[in-house]
């Protein structure tokens, strides 16, 4: 995953060299293959390479016919379909030259034709224009500021930060949005800094800052077979090329495998790929997290059934609690988002040492596969749509059909079905989210349409029920990749062949009965994947989960932070110190507390600690509630 910045100044002033030196070293962590520098009169554009393809692209910032400056990262999913629509265009081109010619053959049009993996951003020094875009999930970061003296845009946030000089206003519906689940698309941890959202395209012009929707998903694509066979083969055709784009790679790539069926699915299905088409990459590597304390987590027999297939065992990484202590004495740097502690783990460690020691930049991951796959065994989106289509006979049939499965009373159904359509109380909404006991009630209260977020109704009219139910899907994956920051050491590349682009595409426009029955959960993935995945595998009721290891890991950690002095977040009004302490007594007790929320909040504290220590370091006043200001 190449890194790209750039900046002009809206006053004609020039870039000084000690900024852009600056720039260029925070740059050259993610950039392995080395950054090439481009400077204006009044700008400054930079391009970390970090190869992970087979393309050899010109060199980057890259020059349009138009005169504008483009830079691109990313892989092109679709670029057949490109290089024939263009005549100047060859099947040896690069993904970048295809890119490029679109670009100038369609406009802004273009965005909506790349399917794929990327960002990109092109700059018009002439107009005083910036163009940012990112694909349709946001699997590529890609930040901005803007205010009345200059425009910034990066893959990464340290540059801005740097640029805006000091410690800027901190966003306080970031922080509630990722303490309670995951910040809104758009949003930093800082309120001057944004994200350009998913499938969007960001304009920033002299007379202001525009934010369009370029591409999203058609209500009206429908997929309708007459036997099961017919979407079992679309979907292992579908899902194979979605594995297939993703482990295209000069150098081996590692797959987590955790014993469930995504990953198992995504490892087996790379092996089936390869048998047939071995110069797509090396190898396909594997690592495994376990913890042999943890009664709830029995994951490693079923990843060993996957390994026993493939004739070749994986990496295996202990995550028990001893292996998330802190390490002391280690000069951690300061993480630009809030992230977890355990960074310097142990565990982190033996992950990190992989990654560098076999040379891997790609690691596949099953995210999306819950979201996507029907992780969720609900009758719901499919009675909503028989009912919706006024569809009686089969609304009836598959009311008794769940309610026998489920083993609950046929009027429970019925309700909880009506529920998702009558809003709830005078206010006409209904919020969700974990009741966080021991935040500050003014920032509860400021923050509680981000802390509680409101739960779209579904609509009788418009788009079927279970369209609706994936659109929200989609969305909470496009919030979860929002907030995570890249790796720099060592960089590497996260994939997520459950988030392709056409994958998503035919799960949203298949019967929702497909994708899930009565007593068969995941029930396309399953029929779909008999054969390549073991039977093992494809037999599990659901995934094992971890609970007493993450309660022991959040009271080790309160009593770590508490040692260190009072809590930073309570003294921002972010947490009451009090409820907090109560909340991590009663999760040790066993007790029913939201301990991912609690970690999180820990996190936040631990993050907080890593701020103040670098103004620190850098010589600047140290944090407190004078020197930091929360946004409204």
């Amino acid at each position: 995953m190449s890194v790209q910045f750039g900046i002009y100044y809206r006053d004609g002033a020039p870039v000084r060299d000690e900024l852009l030196a600056q720039i260029e070293d925070l740059l050259v962590p993610y950039a392995p293959d080395g950054v090439s520098v481009l400077r204006g009169n009044s700008c400054a554009l930079l391009y970390g390479s970090f190869a992970t393809g087979r393309d050899v692209d010109p060199q980057q910032p890259y020059r349009l016919r138009t005169r504008d400056w483009m830079m691109w990262d990313g892989r092109l999913d679709n670029r057949n379909d490109l290089c024939r629509a263009d005549q100047n265009l060859t099947p040896h081109s690069t993904d970048l030259e295809i890119v490029a010619c679109s670009c100038e053959r369609l406009g802004t049009e273009v965005f909506s034709q790349l399917v794929g993996d990327w960002a990109i951003s092109i700059f018009s020094e002439d107009r005083e224009e910036v163009l940012l875009a990112r694909d349709f999930i946001g699997t590529r970061p890609l930040f901005y500021s803007v205010d009345d003296n200059h425009v910034a845009w990066s893959t990464v946030l340290e540059p801005l930060l740097l640029i805006e000089g000091g410690m800027p206003k901190f966003s306080e519906a970031y922080i509630a949005g990722w303490l309670s689940s995951f910040p809104q698309a758009g949003l930093t941890p800082y309120e001057r800094i944004r994200s350009v959202p998913a499938a969007s395209l960001v304009r920033i012009q002299c007379g202001g800052t525009s934010v369009r929707r370029y591409w999203d998903f058609d209500s009206a694509e429908t997929i309708r077979y007459p036997k099961d066979h017919d979407y079992e083969e679309h979907f292992r055709s579908t899902f194979r090329e979605a594995v297939r784009r993703r482990i295209l790679s000069t150098k081996p790539v590692l797959a987590e495998l955790s014993g469930g069926l995504d990953s198992s699915s995504i490892v087996c299905t790379a092996d089936s790929v390869l048998a047939s088409e071995e110069r797509l990459a090396p190898r396909i590597d594997t690592v495994t997290y376990f913890d042999n304390a943890e009664p709830n987590w029995d994951e490693l027999p079923y990843a060993q059934t996957v390994e026993e297939k493939r004739g070749r065992t994986g990496f295996h990484i202990d995550v028990g609690p001893e292996s998330f202590e802190p390490r002391t004495g280690f000069n951690s740097p300061f993480r630009v988002v809030p992230t977890s502690p355990y960074v310097r783990s142990t565990a982190a460690d033996s992950f990190s040492r992989v990654l560098s020691e076999r040379g891997y930049r790609a690691v596949l991951s099953g995210l999306g596969g819950d979201e996507m796959m029907g992780g969720v065994p609900t009758p719901m989106p499919e009675l909503a749509d028989l009912l919706t289509r006024l569809d009686l006979t089969a609304f009836f049939r598959q009311s008794f059909a769940w309610a026998l499965a489920k083993r609950k009373p046929l009027l429970a159904i019925w309700s909880t079905l009506l529920d998702q359509f009558v809003p709830h109380g005078r206010s006409f909404s209904h919020r969700s989210g974990p009741r966080l006991t021991w935040l500050h009630k003014a920032f509860v209260a400021r923050t509680e349409n981000h802390l509680h977020r409101q739960t779209r109704r579904m609509k009788l009219t418009g788009p079927r029920p279970s369209f609706q139910a994936n659109l929200l899907a989609v969305e909470s994956c496009r919030a979860q990749l929002s907030s995570m920051a890249l790796e720099s050491d060592p960089p590497y590349e996260w994939r997520y062949p459950f988030l392709d682009r056409d994958l998503v595409s035919f799960c949203l426009a298949v019967p929702r009965e497909q994708m899930v029955r009565p007593r068969e959960r995941r029930s396309l993935m399953r029929r779909s994947l008999a054969g390549v995945v073991p039977r093992e595998i494809l037999d599990r009721s659901r995934k094992a989960y971890v609970s007493r290891a993450l309660v022991k890991v959040a009271g080790a950690d309160y009593a770590r932070l508490t040692s260190l002095g009072p809590l930073l977040s309570e003294e921002l009004g972010i947490v009451d110190g009090t409820e907090l302490e109560h909340a991590v007594q009663n999760a040790e007790q066993g007790r029913d507390v939201a301990t991912v929320p609690l970690l999180r909040t820990l996190a936040l504290e631990d993050w907080l600690r890593s701020l103040r220590d670098h103004k620190r370091r850098s010589g600047q006043t140290s944090l407190g509630s004078r020197a930091v200001r929360v946004a409204p």
